[in-house]
Formats: C-alpha cells, sequence, structure tokens
C-alpha cells in the first residue's frame, strides 16, 4: 500500500507542478487583456475618442494620428458582444468623452457570441479584464483556472513566444498594434485572401442580434451626448472580390440605416475604398502601419 501511495505521489506532484506553473503563467505574464485593461483606466481622465472592434480596428487605427486624444480598446477577434461589455463597463469613467468609434467589419454582424475560435477568449475577458460574461456557466471550472482553457501545445507556444520576444503584449499604450510591419507579411496575397475568406464566411445572414446591441450602445451614447461612428475599415481588393456580395451589400444597408436612425451616428465605409493599394497593407484584410496611418488621417477628418 505505501508503495502504491509514493508511486502515485511520484505521477501526481509532478502534475500539480506543472499545472501551478501554467497557472502562474497566465495569472502573471501579461497579455494585451491584462495591458489593455490596465491602460484603459490610466486612459480615462484624458481620453476624448474611444476605438472598439477586431483586429481591423486594432491593425487599422493609430491614436496618434488624431486631433483629439484618442485609445483603442479593440483586440483580435473582439466581436460585438465584448466591444458591448467593454462599452458599458467603462464608459461612464471617461470625463472627457466625445466620441466612441465602433467597427463594422464582413464579420460583425453575424457573428455568434460563441464561434469555435472565441470560445477561449470569454476566460480571458473575465479574469484580465474585469467583464461579467453571461456566456460562462456557474459551474464551468475554465472561469477559475486559465490553465485549464488552452490545450498544452498552445501553452508551449505562447511560452516560446515569451521567452523568444520577452512579451506577450503587443499593444502601445494607445492600444494600437505594435507588429503590423511596413512591409506586407504575406507574399501571395491571392492565396491569403483565398484562405482567409473561406475562414470568415459563416454563411450567416442574421443580423438582428448583433445590429441591436450596436443600437444599445448607440441609445446609451445618445443619452450621454456622444457621437458614434461605423466604420469598415479598408481590405485589400481580393478579399472584397471573394467575399459574399448579398452578405456585404446588406452589411453596407444595416450600418447606413443605423447612422439614418440615429442623429449622433455616421457611417464611414472604406472596405473598398481605392485609396488604399497593396502597399498599405500587411495582408488581405489587414493595414500595416503605413495604411493605418492614412486610414487615421482619414477617419481624423470625420471626428468632431
Amino acid at each position: 500500500m505505501n508503495s502504491f501511495f509514493k508511486n502515485s505521489l511520484l505521477f501526481i506532484i509532478p502534475l500539480i507542478l506543472v499545472f501551478i506553473a501554467i497557472e502562474s503563467f497566465y495569472r502573471y505574464v501579461p497579455n494585451n487583456y491584462t495591458y489593455k485593461n490596465e491602460q484603459i483606466k490610466k486612459h480615462y481622465k484624458t481620453t476624448e475618442t474611444l476605438v472598439f472592434g477586431d483586429s481591423h480596428a486594432f491593425y487599422g487605427l493609430n491614436p496618434k494620428m488624431f486631433d483629439t486624444t484618442t485609445f483603442n480598446v479593440s483586440n483580435v477577434s473582439q466581436s460585438i458582444y465584448y466591444d458591448k461589455l467593454l462599452f458599458e463597463k467603462h464608459v461612464d469613467s471617461f470625463p472627457k468623452l466625445k466620441n466612441v468609434i465602433i467597427t463594422i467589419a464582413y464579420t460583425t454582424l453575424s457573428e455568434v457570441d460563441d464561434k469555435l475560435d472565441l470560445k477561449w477568449r470569454k476566460y480571458f475577458y473575465k479574469n484580465q479584464m474585469g467583464l461579467n460574461i453571461p456566456l460562462i456557466n456557474t459551474y464551468d471550472l475554465k472561469q477559475f483556472s486559465l490553465a485549464l482553457v488552452h490545450k498544452l501545445s498552445t501553452t508551449l507556444k505562447y511560452v516560446r513566444d515569451y521567452i523568444k520576444d520577452g512579451t506577450l503584449v503587443t499593444s502601445y499604450p494607445s492600444g494600437f498594434i505594435t507588429t503590423n510591419l511596413e512591409e506586407n507579411s504575406v507574399k501571395d496575397l491571392d492565396d491569403f485572401a483565398r484562405r482567409v475568406t473561406v475562414n470568415h464566411e459563416d454563411g450567416l445572414m442574421d443580423f438582428k442580434l448583433n445590429t441591436k446591441r450596436i443600437q444599445d450602445i448607440i441609445t446609451q451614447c445618445q443619452a450621454k451626448q456622444l457621437n458614434v461612428y461605423l466604420v469598415s475599415f479598408p481590405v485589400n481588393y481580393r478579399y472584397v472580390n471573394l467575399v459574399n456580395t448579398k452578405k456585404l451589400t446588406k452589411m453596407y444597408e444595416t450600418a447606413n440605416d443605423l447612422a439614418l436612425g440615429n442623429n449622433n451616428t455616421t457611417y464611414i465605409n472604406l472596405f473598398e475604398d481605392k485609396r488604399f493599394d497593396d502597399s498599405d497593407f500587411f495582408d488581405a484584410n489587414h493595414l500595416n502601419v503605413k495604411g493605418a496611418n492614412k486610414c487615421s488621417k482619414i477617419l481624423n477628418q470625420f471626428i468632431q
């Protein structure tokens, strides 16, 4: 019996130590969630324009290009579901806030709340950005332990990235991404466009839920006398040519209807803007620094 007990301990103790190490890694190594949560609080007193959205805003909007003091709270794969939660958590803490920018990407209006590539993110929004996430079941153990969220292979990749770069944070204090290089990261934009449009196409045309969420944000902004700018960021023409044209048209119409139906709202559609060429893109649907600065200067002309 003693031998069995000792052998069991020899097996269990290393597993416990590995678990503690992984948990500590996720709890104490800063990433974009912890960093943006820290920075948004530091920007409470000065921010006049607040930016929400997914990677299109994260890659495509540089706060330094704006005349108003701007903070970019967008993040990779941040859906309107999380935009609304972040907006409602923080909006009352900005005494000088005048403008709210909301990204309208090809996936924004049809995106379901718990699609596969978003499932893990909810635990990080809860634990590292302090959001109350209704999607998380009361008895879901992952909300209490981030070590349970990812596969070991994914965690090891994060550890390697941290060892290599010394950080997992890819955001400037203003919220703009640090890693979208000046040149294209993808040599074959045609192939990338084919792959990414397949990944983005969910086949859904029901925009009601996410349109309501945007309208809820707009309504709250009206009560606070805030301007809302709905922005479709530029994408490469290869991406435009491969997406569902009916869905794209419906996206434009929905965003225009929101703008026409609310006197504090403007829709700025740069999705197919011809002022952007290959040299402005990091890949087929994200701007690089050059393109982001160009885009930000254009948007700045609209901001009051």
